[in-house]
């Protein structure tokens, strides 16, 4: 740890590393269990104990000690020694993801629930300036804000999920494309093939061209099995209101009409809200669909035998690929790729077998994915 940073007490030390990730004095007091006056007096002491004028430049002094080889301060997950350069990851949740080796050389940071632009822009800027680099975003919410922070600073190397415009214009933007329409089309084939009712329901959390790939991909799977299906679509807010993926009371109202119009199996691309989703399906004693990672294994056990499968997208791997790309081009003094694209035939997206209700339709879905892997079926986008 820098020496001036050692002047903080170890609870501003603990402040320090959350604003750092972009909490709020409200979201520190709440992780702290302290009053949000008393968070507000912390920052106060941290700015004039650092000589510092703004959240921003608290949140690089960190970034700069932890790039430095400091600890993470405020960090659960486990310590390791840290190299010199760092990269960093952002709106990824080493929880559900499986990049545990990356831990030695990624700062992993979580998106705060309903984080605004302009601190989506500022911990950017802060990593940037503190030497991370590369730095990736795991979620299109961050396209705007890289769109204004990539220019500010060519030397860094970034990365964006879902987003396939920025690399266009930006040399040291790289898009991580992943092929969501092709393990939306399985699942859709899936819930077809589970529904007793005919009518299935699609959730998205933000109304965007990404999660409207989704919901295409579904309603194509499902009508392959049986082309006079009805499926109901939500799109639970319309940008730039990003709080769809994380409000679980809106997931579990939506599902809960769906299931009352008939609907039997609910697909969901709705982030946090999904936990609302699962909810509603246990009360209809229906099926809901998760969606990123087997949420068949990190649901509570009270829902998880409504979870009839996820559509898989593997961006832990999307991250461990993009991060080796970054280690040749720069051993090579060469230019990393402006799109990478993750789909079935490379294993990026897929669909999950762990929940016992899903067999019966494995051997239809696995033939066709096995058709789309060879160019027979193409789905749209």
């Amino acid at each position: 740890m820098s020496k001036d940073l050692r002047r903080l007490t170890r609870r501003e030390q603990q402040v320090a590393v959350f604003v750092a990730q972009g909490l709020s004095d409200r979201e520190v007091a709440e992780k702290l269990s302290i009053t949000r006056r008393t968070a507000e007096w912390h920052v106060e002491q941290i700015l004039s104990k650092l000589d510092l004028k703004s959240r921003s430049q608290i949140a690089s002094r960190v970034s700069l000690a932890e790039a430095l080889g400091g600890p993470l301060l405020a960090a659960d997950r486990p310590r390791r020694d840290l190299p010199p350069k760092m990269s960093a990851v952002l709106g990824f949740n080493p929880a559900v993801n499986e990049t545990h080796e990356l831990l030695a050389t990624t700062r992993l940071l979580d998106d705060a629930p309903h984080e605004s632009h302009s601190k989506r822009r500022e911990r950017l800027i802060s990593l940037a300036e503190s030497g991370y680099n590369p730095v990736i975003v795991t979620g299109a919410m961050y396209a705007l804000a890289l769109r204004e922070v990539a220019g500010q600073f060519p030397a860094t190397k970034f990365a964006i999920e879902d987003d396939s415009s920025l690399s266009a214009d930006n040399r040291n933007v790289t898009s991580l494309v992943f092929a969501d329409h092709e393990g939306s089309y399985l699942v859709g084939a899936i819930a077809a093939l589970a529904s007793r009712t005919g009518t299935i329901g699609f959730i998205g959390g933000v109304d965007l061209p990404s999660i409207r790939r989704f919901q295409i991909g579904y309603v194509a799977g499902a009508k392959v099995i049986k082309p006079d299906i009805k499926v109901l679509s939500n799109f639970l807010t319309q940008p730039p209101d990003f709080s769809g993926f994380g409000d679980p009371a809106k997931g579990k109202v939506a599902a809960a009409r769906m299931y009352q119009n008939g609907a039997d199996v609910v697909f969901h691309a709705a982030g946090g809200s999904g936990s609302g989703v699962f909810q509603a399906a246990k009360g209809a004693g229906a099926f809901a669909i998760g969606v990123d990672s087997d949420q068949f294994l990190t649901a509570p056990a009270e829902v998880r035998r409504h979870v009839l499968t996820s559509m898989l997208k593997r961006v832990d791997e999307a991250v461990k690929e993009y991060v080796k790309e970054y280690v040749k081009a720069s051993a090579r003094m060469s230019q990393l790729p402006r799109v990478m694209t993750f789909n079935l035939a490379n294993g990026g997206v897929g669909y999950s077998k762990s929940n016992p209700e899903v067999l019966p339709y494995v051997a239809t879905t696995d033939d066709l994915q096995r058709q789309i892997v060879a160019g027979k079926i193409r789905v749209a986008t």
